[in-house]
């Protein structure tokens, strides 16, 4: 896969390659592992996760997702005004003056206590609308969400408000590859949910299952699950590649604009972090940390030039970055370099670019910037 025969597409001086049907191919590998009878969100927040949410959002409904997932109203607005129809929910917490706007487009809210409940259910009756709702509840991540002995009173709450359908209960694993910590939420979850039936508060759609989760915890499946890393083809942690291969969604370019000779006991870049030891050829790319390549690449990354690896040398800066092309014939200005995805037999991978950041992969591709444009693939 490649640009088409373009090396340099647009004015921009650096591009992903979302690739859709790769996230379509995602979802359906989603859809075949949770089975009949079980409902898929998408999770796409923060921009689908640097892979442009519009596009997604209605390349994942297509290929089966039942819902989207975003993080914030606003979020839910724009895919809304986008023309995205399936249901979107809101999976994390709102503040007072957005609630008008998320019953106007029609979102489904998550609740994490009593107060917004009221709030919402005064702007439904304003608007005359009945808004689904879903509850949270904290089984030991520790962040949003009632405590599970309070389940019961919130939901009763909930159900007595006009204006208000109680859709679903759902909650949030703190580290899905620890099987311990996440059988213990799923108990304290399961007994919340059993509290609730015996208090008359059933149907419930009940989910908790992330894309890790969907794969190395059947039981945490219920009636939905939440797939977001996975859209995009990688998971954590990746060993469950393995068991479960996904294809990569992103491809990041970047064309060489400067070669430049060194000899041995030159240094290169900021803070001359880097000294060469032996007749240097230098390639720079000019993409930086204001793109989203991140300052804890310097001299530890690698990018993909022709099929090869080639190592980033010195600093990353804001605006570029130096690779040591030593070896490398017929390189010219204009020669793609591959700084995450596949190239020429290679991959750079997302979690490579966590570690050599010191991160995690969510954080490499949702940092990514405006300055970098988007081209679809299809």
């Amino acid at each position: 896969m490649g640009m088409r025969g373009l090396t340099h597409p647009s004015r921009h001086r650096s591009w992903l390659e979302i690739d859709l049907s790769a996230l379509a191919r995602n979802i359906r590998a989603f859809r075949r592992l949770i089975g009949p009878g079980r409902m898929l969100l998408a999770c796409l927040k923060a921009d689908a996760y640097g892979h442009g949410a519009e596009m997604s959002a209605k390349t994942a409904a297509a290929a089966g997702a039942d819902r989207i997932g975003v993080a914030t109203i606003l979020e839910g607005e724009r895919l809304r005004a986008a023309g995205v129809g399936v249901p979107i929910q809101v999976l994390g917490a709102s503040f007072p003056e957005e609630i008008r706007a998320a019953v106007q487009y029609n979102l489904t809210l998550s609740l994490h206590d009593g107060d917004m409940a009221g709030l919402v259910a005064v702007e439904a009756a304003h608007l005359g609308r009945t808004v689904p709702v879903h509850l949270k509840i904290d089984s030991g991540m520790g962040r949003l969400g009632v405590l599970p002995e309070n389940a019961v009173r919130v939901a009763g709450e909930i159900v007595a408000m006009p204006g208000l359908r109680l859709e679903g209960v759902f909650t949030h694993f703190a580290d899905a590859a620890d099987p311990e910590y996440s059988r213990e939420q799923i108990r304290r979850f399961n007994a919340a949910c059993a509290d609730l039936e015996s208090a008359g508060v059933t149907g419930l759609i009940r989910h908790a299952a992330s894309s890790s989760a969907a794969i190395l915890l059947p039981e945490s499946r219920f009636d939905m699950v939440r797939i977001g890393a996975g859209v995009y083809g990688y998971l954590a942690p990746r060993s469950l590649q393995e068991v479960f291969p996904l294809d990569p969604v992103m491809i990041w370019r970047s064309p060489i604009i400067h070669l430049k000779d060194y000899p041995p006991g030159a240094s290169l870049g900021y803070n001359m972090t880097f000294t060469t030891s032996r007749p240097t050829r230098i390639a720079v790319l000019p993409i930086g940390y204001a793109d989203g390549y991140r300052r804890g690449y310097s001299n530890r990354a690698e990018v993909l030039i022709r099929g090869r690896r080639a190592p980033v040398v010195g600093l990353v800066s804001m605006d570029y970055t130096l690779v040591d092309v030593t070896g490398l014939d017929d390189l010219d200005i204009g020669c793609e370099a591959t700084l995450l995805g596949p190239s020429g037999g290679g991959m750079i991978t997302p979690e490579e670019l966590a570690e050599w950041g010191d991160t995690i992969p969510y954080c490499v591709t949702t940092a990514l910037g405006s300055r970098l444009e988007r081209v679809y693939l299809e």
